[in-house]
């Protein structure tokens, strides 16, 4: 005789060389198992028996002919007496491996379980790809999908959390769409499941929420997909892991809220329009773009950090014909490639308290709104950093463009006289610096070194010394200034020191303006 099962509770035959019966055994793909000794109709009668097992422990009662029990699990086909045996009960499932299936095969599973009127699949396993059981109440709990699953519309099995599934793995790629013209799905869907691949959802409407998590559980999903859905009630998937997310052509008609989640790659939302409160607080993205997206409410990206580990512009933050019709927050937040509203429509002034940017990709219409949004409440020393940053940018793109050089000379000058008005020590450091000079330059006048340089040219330097000096002498505001015989460059280093002192007087203003 052969041994038995090693699973708990199980006294069934161990199924070839398993150490296991044919039900909880590991199954494979579809084919390898189709040729596998008869697994498959093992699998199916022995299904049937363990069914009529649970029942009849339930019920405590005898039955002496359990073969009409098994003729109405494999056609539905019985006595009013036997249909009442099923009617009321629910099935559970406890450790068994789910196999591949075909409809066209006389030993499909599925036309048992269609027999049922719920099921607690309780840590079971399955090769199967889908199970379209919508009549029958189902719950899955702590169960492992090996290959592809598709969720088939369903009836839910009422449990703590009221979801379908309940802390399961998914090994490969999850997907939801509309069946058959019926795309309305008003059950919750997951407790702290976890996602080793692709999630997607595609063409439906979520009247419950898709995810009820724990608090305090982190949530792992490979790549998460949302395309042309409505999402009626919160969207909450905090604590989050994944790779990817985009979210294209969807409607978000209440809250969405991602916070203290990691988006290695890219955060991608096309065409999507966030009704409710917009909450991503405390996240980490790859990269992270907005396209042609609404926010109608409060939006919070504070805490944030974008294009973390990333080294391709592609991946800053980037928010092109987004509109925000309500208040948005960055308050706290890094962007390691830079931040790009140049094309983003701010109906009220966004706030970017202590945003930190960490390179030099920001946009110069970026840096106005930031700019303008600190002056708009009163923040005028951070309004002056990002003026700097602005005027530096500029400074670029005359540089990039070849533009006007008499704004290029300015701009070059108010860099280095302050720092673009932002430093009053480097102005009163060249005006001494150049004091020393000029009364260099006035000792080396009084003591006629230059015409000790190279005698020959003596003549040649008194003229031109003395045409310069006489235009000098013809500026009257300035004539009173000059030193004699040195008017022309008594004349520049006025200028110069007026300049320095203006550069001075500015940032004096700028760093102590109320």
């Amino acid at each position: 005789m052969n041994d038995k099962c090693n699973i708990e509770g199980c006294n069934r035959d161990c199924f070839q060389d398993s150490n296991q019966c044919v039900l909880h055994c590991d199954k494979h793909d579809y084919s390898t198992d189709y040729y596998n000794i008869s697994i498959l109709r093992n699998f199916y009668d022995e299904l049937i028996d363990y069914i009529i097992e649970s029942i009849l422990e339930f019920r405590r009662i005898q039955v002496d002919n359990k073969e009409l029990l098994r003729e109405y699990l494999r056609s539905g086909e019985a006595s009013e007496e036997i249909r009442d045996l099923f009617k009321d009960e629910v099935i559970v499932f406890n450790l068994i491996f789910f196999p591949c299936r075909d409809a066209r095969d006389k030993f499909d599973y599925l036309r048992v379980l269609t027999q049922l009127k719920g099921i607690h699949f309780n840590y079971c396993s399955f090769s199967a790809t889908s199970l379209n059981i919508q009549d029958v109440q189902v719950f899955y709990q702590d169960c492992n999908f090996k290959q592809y699953w598709m969720i088939q519309n369903t009836s839910l099995l009422e449990n703590v959390n009221n979801v379908i599934y309940q802390s399961c793995i998914f090994n490969n790629e999850v997907s939801i769409s509309a069946w058959d013209g019926d795309n309305t799905l008003g059950i919750a869907l997951f407790t702290d499941c976890i996602f080793h691949q692709k999630l997607s959802f595609e063409n439906m409407i979520f009247e419950n929420k898709i995810f009820i998590n724990s608090n305090d559980s982190e949530i792992e999903i490979g790549a998460l997909r949302i395309t042309k859905c409505v999402l009626q009630d919160d969207f909450i998937l905090n604590n989050l892991n994944a790779r990817s997310i985009l979210i294209k052509n969807t409607e978000f008609k209440s809250k969405f809220e991602m916070k203290d989640s990691h988006i290695a790659m890219m955060f991608e939302a096309k065409n999507t329009n966030f009704e409710g409160m917009f909450d991503v607080q405390d996240s980490k993205f790859g990269g992270f773009e907005c396209f042609k997206c609404v926010f109608s409410n409060v939006a919070s990206f504070e805490h944030c950090n974008f294009s973390v580990g990333r080294d391709c512009i592609d991946c800053m933050a980037i928010f092109k014909y987004t509109t925000f019709l309500s208040f948005t927050s960055f308050r706290n937040s890094r962007f390691h490639l830079g931040l790009d509203l140049e094309n983003a429509n701010l109906k009220e002034v966004p706030n970017f308290l202590n945003i930190q940017l960490l390179s030099d990709n920001t946009n110069r219409e970026t840096l106005r709104i930031i700019k303008n949004s600190f002056d708009k409440i009163g923040n005028h020393i951070d309004a002056n950093d990002f003026f700097v940053k602005e005027m530096k940018k500029y400074k670029q793109e005359l540089s990039r463009q070849g533009g006007n050089w008499q704004e290029r000379i300015i701009l070059w000058f108010n860099e280095k006289a302050s720092n673009f008005g932002q430093s009053y020590i480097k102005p009163i450091v060249w005006m001494l610096l150049m004091a020393i000079f000029y009364s260099g330059l006035i000792y080396a006048q009084e003591n006629d070194y230059l015409y000790r340089m190279y005698p020959p040219f003596n003549n040649v330097f008194s003229w031109l010394s003395q045409s310069i000096n006489n235009i000098a002498k013809n500026i009257i505001p300035f004539k009173s200034f000059a030193k004699e015989g040195m008017e022309f460059l008594s004349l520049i280093f006025y200028i110069m020191f007026a300049s320095l002192t203006w550069q001075t007087i500015v940032a004096f203003k700028r760093h102590t303006k109320r």
